[in-house]
């Protein structure tokens, strides 16, 4: 590597091996070497960087530099290579511009390298940095700008240090502009610009200006730069134009209330841009006949431009989106030009979920202009129009269904009949039973004679749509179609023909899951057969030790899926199937996933359709693999149905899939996955307590250990949530004992530290309605952030009312380690949802732990006083449930004050809208309240107060006169 006698191309071989072996095998490479040849080794990296006479060759000398100390950092992060940082700022002193550049690119490559006291180090990174971006060489400048996206985003959280770098933005975008014009085809100064954007986008915000009109038309001539443009210079290479393109699309998704300020004037003409680029498509003969469902190549200007205006509508939620797209796409639609139709149709589909709420009082005008097209001359037009129709179904349902099924049902019809074998991939169809059944005996024949099975897949698939969607409702359409899928699934043997076999597989499980039990059971033995051959053949095509399938086969999701459903289907009856179905699913669900670490040349080389590339430094980028994660995750929701729908006739598998399902609950990779673990956890819990409970001890505390692992580190708030509610189930089916006083603890650390997050979010919200770009649509964001956390609150109640439900009055010690975040909820300052969960709180105390749950009566009564009269319907009806526990299980210090409530009560039950759709379940609850509390002060002293006559007449006024008299006798009342 260091040998200048030796070829260059073997040089670099050499620096390439080394790092590699570095980046994969340190530990076996590096680590067990003396300290006398690490330091050798070390020293020589640095000496041959500063000798290099060759750029290129300098560079990978430099990355393999990289590549050990990233090694080198101790678990406070701080760098173990001392000689390092000073090397980095000795090259930026020197004389040799080569020595300069490789200086920031070693710092764009450890960015970490000055360690987490940089702030010490902060007036001399920033003087480098600044000095490289005013160098004379273009390459120090293009360096610089890496080395300072590269630390921004290092330390996006750190607002100090984003304020110290705050004058080098103005220079660094300067430096991006002159490299594009420089470097034309070189795109990496707006991949950086990309991460920058979505790390560390508050450093962009007072120059969004600026960087909106560098990518998209810039006039720099306040810079002194005259007048340029990216994204709108057609003369530019594409990738170059996606690039900026991207970097806009992403400041509008982390700070849209200040694109839409700081780039009022470029929404409308961007959505043009776009829809402009949606017309670049190539004429293509063969398009028609294809028989492969192949998507348009994603590098596409059209695809691009597409999937960009789809994200920009998401981000920008603006009425300004909409207005341009109304303006151009309606004379899009008309044009003589198929691909202006074609793109005027695509940009509907890719504007509903954004353009949701403007767009939809407009559905009956916007199928007016899309549904003509169903009919248009242009095959890709028809398809697109397909698209439209299902994508607004998805986006709009079920509304657009049941108000416009009269215009679009004819027009799919039309559609079915046409002979372009691409034009019928319709995906939403509705009471199409004839159509479907011509369709695929048509396109079966069609199958058999040419080999075209693309359009008998759709068609299946189109079937299996409709019969879920109908239910029972499909049962006299069932003997029309099975024995036509019966012939497919026994027929189409050929490898080329899987995937229609898995369709076929799919189409049969929906249909019976449709039809009801009763109506499968006359059918269920040849059906069976058939799944059962299909997997003992692929038994046999296997190794012979248990593998069920090759790893690519497509049919394994399809199988495995319809086995769960004929498993929700049959219940305790699909037990004697399990042999035979459990090793194939604990198969897909053991499947490690397939992660690697790829440089820049390869990730752009990898197939992105199964791939997620997510960089990780400099030329590092973390590559996994989508679609073994897919898989993954439809066999751990599969293990989720049988063990819920078999109960202990799941239990000779739950050890088993325990130890699988556990080290699941912290995937970081898949949400799916984490959940169906997080889900499955209470089922083997029960399933082990009924028929092995000398295991569910040791099976809790692995599963309590490791759940509480995964509520303390999960990102995701939903999935936070949904680990809440697994542990609530747990405590619910395990009973007394199961938390001892050490899980208890746990517990109460856990509740508080989210209780104090809660309160946290709030006042963050607070702040961003005073941020200088609030406005209506961020408001829209708070709301959502919002609703997250009010979802997480609502299952940390479920978890007390398990424990309350579990322990009684035994669980108030940790209660009242936790009332005053409780009694918090309850200050008028709040929001309506924390006062709504709050007094779900104190139902649970008063329903679970009784009379001595009066001594804590101040702390919720009077709120539940003011709450009966709340104009939200969910505080009355916790309120109102809260008043029928107390006259339940409070106790006789209840009774005395009940009375106060009789009269609110009785005002919400007499309401003159209490009969209302949004008011009915809230008044049959008061009057369940008040049977209950007529109940309970059946044994007060005579003559009773006044109220309690009241309540009388109007219990007797809305319950039957036997069943009061009942209640009155009882100490049962409904709720």
């Amino acid at each position: 590597m260091a040998d200048a006698a030796l070829t260059p191309e073997c040089r670099t071989l050499a620096a390439v091996l080394c790092r590699r072996l570095l980046m994969s095998d340190f530990d076996e490479a590096f680590s067990p070497l003396s300290d006398e040849i690490k330091a050798a080794v070390k020293q020589q990296l640095l000496v041959s960087i500063v000798n290099e006479t060759v750029d290129l060759m300098r560079r990978k000398i430099a990355d393999v530099a990289a590549e050990l100390v990233r090694e080198h950092f101790d678990d406070d992060g701080v760098c173990q290579w001392p000689e390092f940082q000073p090397f980095i700022f000795q090259c930026f002193k020197s004389e040799n511009p080569g020595l300069r550049e490789i200086a920031c690119h070693l710092f764009a490559s450890v960015p970490a390298v000055f360690g987490p006291d940089h702030t010490t180090n902060m007036p001399h990174i920033a003087h480098m940095l600044n000095q490289a971006l005013a160098d004379q060489s273009l390459k120090v400048r293009i360096a610089g700008f890496r080395a300072l996206c590269a630390f921004l985003v290092h330390n996006s959280t750190e607002t100090s240090v984003q304020h110290a770098l705050k004058d080098l933005a103005q220079p660094a975008l300067m430096a991006v502009a002159m490299s594009v014009e420089a470097e034309p085809d070189d795109d990496t100064m707006l991949k950086c610009l990309v991460e920058l954007a979505d790390a560390a986008s508050k450093y962009l915000r007072p120059f969004l200006p600026h960087t909106l009109d560098l990518c998209y038309k810039a006039s720099f001539h306040n810079w002194q730069f005259g007048f340029f443009s990216i994204l709108v210079n057609s003369e530019l290479a594409d990738p170059m134009r996606h690039m900026a393109l991207e970097v806009i699309i992403t400041l509008s998704e982390n700070i849209p209330s200040g694109v839409r300020k700081a780039g009022k004037d470029l929404i409308e003409p961007l959505v043009r841009t776009l829809l402009t680029m949606m017309t670049d498509l190539e004429e293509d003969p063969e398009w028609e006949t294809v028989d492969a469902a192949e998507e348009d190549e994603e590098d596409s200007n059209a695809v691009t431009a597409e999937m960009a205006l789809d994200r920009f509508a998401c981000a920008m939620g603006s009425q300004q989106v909409l207005n341009e797209i109304i303006r151009t796409v309606p004379t899009m639609l008309q044009d003589r030009d198929w691909k202006k139709r074609h793109a005027g149709l695509m940009a509907v589909s890719a504007c509903g979920e954004g353009c949701h709420k403007q767009m939809e009082g407009m559905l009956g005008s916007i199928l007016e202009a899309v549904i003509p097209r169903l009919a248009d001359p242009h095959p890709r037009v028809r398809y697109a129009a397909c698209n439209a129709v299902g994508q607004m179904a998805t986006d709009f349902g079920p509304r657009l269904q049941k108000n416009f099924h009269n215009a679009i049902i004819p027009g799919l019809l039309h559609v079915l009949d046409d002979k372009s074998p691409r034009s019928v991939l319709v995906r939403y169809l509705d009471d199409l039973v004839k159509k479907l059944e011509e369709v695929m005996t048509a396109k079966f024949q069609e199958m058999v004679e040419k080999g075209h099975k693309l359009v008998l897949l759709q068609t299946v698939t189109s079937i299996a749509a409709v019969a879920d969607a109908a239910g029972k409702n499909f049962a006299p359409y069932y003997d029309r179609f099975m024995p036509g899928l019966k012939f497919i699934m026994e027929h189409a043997v050929h490898p080329d023909l899987r995937l229609l076999r898995g369709k076929t597989i799919e189409c049969i499980s929906l249909i019976v899951l449709a039809v009801g039990k009763e109506k499968f059971m006359q059918d269920a033995e040849p059906i069976m057969t058939l799944f059962m051959k299909t997997q003992a053949s692929s038994e046999a095509n296997g190794d012979g030790e248990g593998d069920k399938f090759a790893d690519d086969d497509p049919q394994i999701n399809y199988i495995i899926t319809a086995w769960a459903r004929i498993c929700k289907l049959l219940g305790r009856s699909f037990e004697p199937f399990l042999p035979m179905v459990m090793p194939q699913v604990l198969k897909s669900a053991r499947m490690a996933p397939e992660v690697c670490v790829l440089d820049n040349e390869e990730a752009e080389n990898i197939d992105s359709d199964n791939w997620q590339i997510l960089p990780i430094a400099e030329d590092q980028n973390c590559a996994i693999r989508t679609s073994t994660l897919e898989d993954k995750a439809t066999a751990c929701q599969m293990l989720v149905c049988y063990a819920r729908e078999l109960k202990e006739g799941f239990a000779p598998y739950c050890e088993e899939v325990l130890e699988t399902m556990l080290p699941l609950l912290t995937l970081c990779l898949n949400d799916e996955i984490r959940s169906a673990a997080s889900e499955i956890m209470p089922y083997l819990l029960d399933s082990l307590k009924k028929t092995r409970p000398e295991l569910v001890a040791t099976a809790w505390d692995k599963v309590f250990t490791k759940l509480m692992e995964a509520i303390s580190t999960e990102p995701e708030r939903e999935l936070v949530a949904d680990h809440l509610e697994s542990l609530a189930n747990c405590i619910d089916r395990l009973g007394v004992g199961c938390l001892t006083s050490e899980r208890m603890n746990e517990v109460h650390c856990l509740l508080d530290r989210f209780f104090h997050e809660h309160f946290e979010k709030d006042e963050e919200r607070a702040a961003k309605r005073q941020d200088e770009d609030y406005d209506e649509q961020e408001e829209e964001r708070i709301m959502n952030e919002k609703d997250e956390d009010e979802y997480v609150l609502s299952k940390m109640c479920e978890v007390m009312r398990a424990i309350f439900s579990t322990y009684k009055a035994d669980a108030l010690p940790l209660f009242q380690q936790l009332m005053v975040h409780v009694v918090k909820l309850l200050e008028p300052n709040r929001p309506w949802s924390d006062l709504q969960w709050g007094i779900c709180f104190w139902d649970d105390v008063i329903e679970h732990a009784g009379p001595q749950s009066w001594a804590l009566k101040d702390f919720f009564l009077p709120t539940f006083a003011a709450a009966l009269m709340h104009q939200q319907i969910d505080i009355r009806q916790a309120a109102i449930y809260g008043i029928g526990v107390a006259a339940m299980c409070g106790g006789p210090d209840y009774t005395a004050v009940l009375g106060d409530f009789v009269g609110p009560l009785i005002q919400l039950i007499e309401a003159a809208d209490s009969r209302s759709d949004d008011n009915n379940v809230c008044t049959e609850n008061a009057i369940s309240a008040m049977t209950k509390v007529s109940t309970c002060v059946a044994t007060l002293p005579r003559p009773l107060p006044s109220p309690y006559f009241d309540m009388y007449r109007c219990v007797c006024s809305y319950v039957a006169p036997v069943q009061c008299a009942s209640l009155r006798r009882s100490s049962k009342g409904v709720h």
